[in-house]
């Protein structure tokens, strides 16, 4: 595992701008083949049953399987029992790592998006909520492009390769994009939500509540 602060620095002024974050990337190292084919085969089907609502923020538009994120888990999905092990794993690698307190229990949302030719996320950022946690990134297939993330106050990107197998964990309110997709192939990856048992209570609607998956 791969862990990356990344901190402003010194400061001069009680109004300078500050930030410390951490990233953390590893290779989940498991089979995602069988996923990928589910996630192609349900597109259709989960764009045509749920009606548009919003991209939120991605500008993806209306005829994506991002609009629909908050409609269905993927978690759910018959594929998706390796993935489910390998998220709470590499959660609970980062925050031990850390040194930071590990949470008894993890509440996880996850979607997939398949972008085609001409596709690019546009910089959004998860949430923003005082009970906001962290935020996921699993490539499932992929080529030549970059996740991009920025921190809250602007500047240059820190671009992360997407490579297969490759998950990212990283604060859930930070920017975030892609580069434009520019060949014939799906681009397929997972994105995902962590929030802890009282970010589940106190942040997520009741209405909501049976989407998230407890890990």
């Amino acid at each position: 595992m791969k862990i990356v602060k990344f901190t402003s620095g010194d400061t001069y002024t009680p109004f300078a701008p500050w930030w410390e974050y951490y990233f953390c990337e590893d290779n989940l190292k498991i089979s995602l083949t069988d996923l990928k084919e589910e996630i192609l085969s349900k597109e259709k089907d989960i764009i045509d049953q749920y009606e548009f609502e919003d991209d939120w923020g991605t500008k993806l538009g209306a005829n994506s399987l991002t609009a629909r994120s908050n409609k269905y888990n993927l978690l759910n999905f018959d594929s998706a029992a390796s993935l489910k092990t390998a998220i709470k794993r590499t959660h609970d690698q980062f925050v031990t790592e850390l040194g930071a307190p590990e949470p008894p229990v993890i509440y996880v949302q996850c979607w997939a998006n398949v972008m085609r030719k001409g596709d690019q996320i546009a910089v959004h950022s998860h949430g923003t909520d005082p009970y906001g946690y962290l935020s996921g990134h699993v490539c499932v297939q992929v080529n030549d492009t970059n996740t991009n993330y920025y921190n809250p106050y602007g500047g240059s990107p820190w671009d992360s390769p997407n490579e297969v197998g490759k998950i990212t964990l990283f604060p859930n309110y930070l920017p975030h994009g892609t580069d434009k997709v520019e060949d014939d192939d799906e681009r397929i990856t997972i994105a995902f939500d962590i929030y802890t048992d009282e970010g589940y209570t106190n942040s997520i609607t009741d209405d909501m509540k049976s989407h998230w998956m407890k890990l």
